[in-house]
């Protein structure tokens, strides 16, 4: 068996994942109403007037911050009663989310199935409480792969997954926004998060990246390969539009964080195209893309509820062959035999 392969979780895995599942459910519900009555409300007199105001604290500049809801009337009086009593039941369910969630952690250290890195899981979660998934983000590159892990009950070999950084796709017209629309939302995760324009990044100050891509420029990245034929074009843009898959996986320290990401089928072709057409990419990162191709490529033939389509594999027989007979090795052989036989149409 390749040291590549898939290995199913067992049975107390499985169920811890169903337990975090059910717990996620209430506990994304609450994160974001939890936003919602975030700060305080009080009266504020100025002249012989008083004036409803809001008070909360920047999470960046940690200085606090007000703003007026307008002069004192029943209908502010209301508004001030109805957030009273919000913010009291929202300080109540987090006693008990408290709780309920602590015993959750402390299994899912125990059994080891979480391998997402703290400050990415932290990152997320500020993104979920902000309702940002599904149509504004989506999780791709190597973190993705913690959210097939827990979508498929399988896991994966550790060497495969790269720590230090968190790749996102977002809905923005380009990353420069991408990366100002979504910076304050990931300081509530980390404060020292800012934006590194050598890296194209945002960046913390332990060297942590969030790379915010855009379908443009993952779109450019695609057509930039080298030697791809028009079949092979078409299905690795379609791919974009498969329907991205949800799951809730477990961070490191055991604590839970809902995931949408990339369709496991799209990430496992996108990175063998990357691996085998991109003349940029080096040694060592060849590899890498190489193994997670593969490795999540067994995954859905293994464990996946969707199958890859049959114009996907035939535009890649290379990695059809690899993952159909479970031996990455098959890739780079048939690839060298397939270089003499007539190619594909390219591209003019």
């Amino acid at each position: 068996m390749s040291d590549l392969e898939p290995i199913a979780m067992d049975r107390t895995q499985l169920r811890h994942l169903e337990d975090a599942r059910e717990m996620w459910e209430r506990y994304e519900f609450f994160l974001t109403l939890q936003e919602k009555f975030r700060g305080a409300m009080g009266w504020k007199t100025v002249g012989p007037h008083e004036y409803l105001t809001t008070y909360f604290t920047n999470p960046t500049t940690g200085k606090k911050q007000m703003g007026s809801l307008g002069r004192r009337s029943p209908e502010t009086e209301k508004k001030k009663t109805d957030f009273d009593l919000g913010r009291a039941e929202v300080d109540k369910a987090a006693a008990k989310m408290k709780l309920e969630l602590e015993p959750l952690i402390r299994v899912g250290r125990a059994l080891r199935i979480g391998r997402l890195e703290p400050i990415a899981s932290d990152v997320l979660r500020e993104l979920a409480r902000h309702e940002l998934f599904d149509e504004k983000l989506l999780v791709i590159g190597s973190a993705a792969m913690h959210l097939f892990e827990a979508s498929a009950g399988a896991l994966l070999p550790r060497s495969l997954f790269a720590e230090g950084d968190l790749d996102l796709l977002s809905s923005a017209e380009s990353r420069q926004e991408a990366m100002e629309e979504l910076l304050p939302v990931i300081q509530r995760a980390d404060k020292s998060f800012v934006l590194h324009a050598a890296s194209r990044s945002i960046r913390n100050d332990h060297g942590f990246r969030v790379h915010l891509h855009t379908r443009r420029s993952l779109l450019k990245s695609i057509d930039q390969l080298d030697g791809t034929s028009e079949e092979q074009l078409s299905v690795l843009h379609s791919l974009l539009d498969l329907e991205p898959v949800s799951a809730v996986a477990i961070a490191r320290d055991g604590v839970l964080v809902g995931m949408t990401g990339m369709d496991p089928r799209a990430f496992a072709l996108t990175k063998y195209a990357l691996a085998t057409l991109d003349p940029d990419r080096d040694g060592a990162a060849t590899r890498m893309a190489k193994d997670q191709a593969y490795a999540v490529g067994r995954l859905v033939v293994r464990f996946g509820t969707r199958p890859f389509e049959e114009d996907h594999l035939a535009a890649f027989p290379a990695f059809a062959e690899s993952i159909e007979t479970g031996d990455p090795e098959v890739a780079g052989v048939i690839g060298a035999a397939s270089a003499t036989p007539a190619p594909l149409m390219k591209r003019a």
